[in-house]
């Protein structure tokens, strides 16, 4: 049986997609480079990304060079997308119980505003929480929880 430290629960944000309402788990975090200042930010919890991912325009605001060349490209989607990692301390839980925070790998693109909401990836965010979807039930109950594992 798994054990748990603690859950973070969220309400989904919610979208109308062609007359179709769309749940996305769209959490709300401080992004802190090195000595700079945190800045709040929403990022998508994106279950299909394989690494967590913000625009150049993101990493400027937080302090970080984006004149930086390339150092890797990424696959997507939408295609190949040139992108750089740095470090970025991340928190999130502020207003629970308890709080997550942690320095995490990021990939930055070369493209402005794209991703257009940053994404939390699975690695490393899926390794340190198991995290439950329930979409399927009554409107009120409809919550993506976050589990932090031992």
């Amino acid at each position: 049986m798994v054990k748990y430290q603690y859950h973070l629960s969220y309400d989904f944000t919610v979208y109308t997609v062609k007359h179709t309402e769309v749940l996305r788990p769209i959490i709300p975090v401080e992004l802190q480079y090195k000595e700079n200042d945190p800045i709040e930010f929403t990022m998508l919890i994106d279950s299909g990304a394989d690494f967590s991912l913000i625009s150049q325009d993101v990493a400027a605001s937080l302090g970080i060079s984006t004149k930086r060349y390339p150092d890797d490209t990424i696959q997507g989607v939408t295609g190949d997308t040139s992108t750089f990692t740095e470090k970025i301390m991340i928190r999130f839980g502020m207003g629970h119980k308890y709080e997550f925070k942690k320095e995490i790998p990021i990939q930055i693109t070369k493209i402005r505003g794209y991703p257009f909401i940053p994404a939390l990836g699975r690695d490393p965010i899926f390794k340190e929480f198991d995290i439950h979807f329930r979409m399927g039930l009554p409107i009120k109950e409809r919550k993506f929880v976050l589990s932090k594992l031992f």
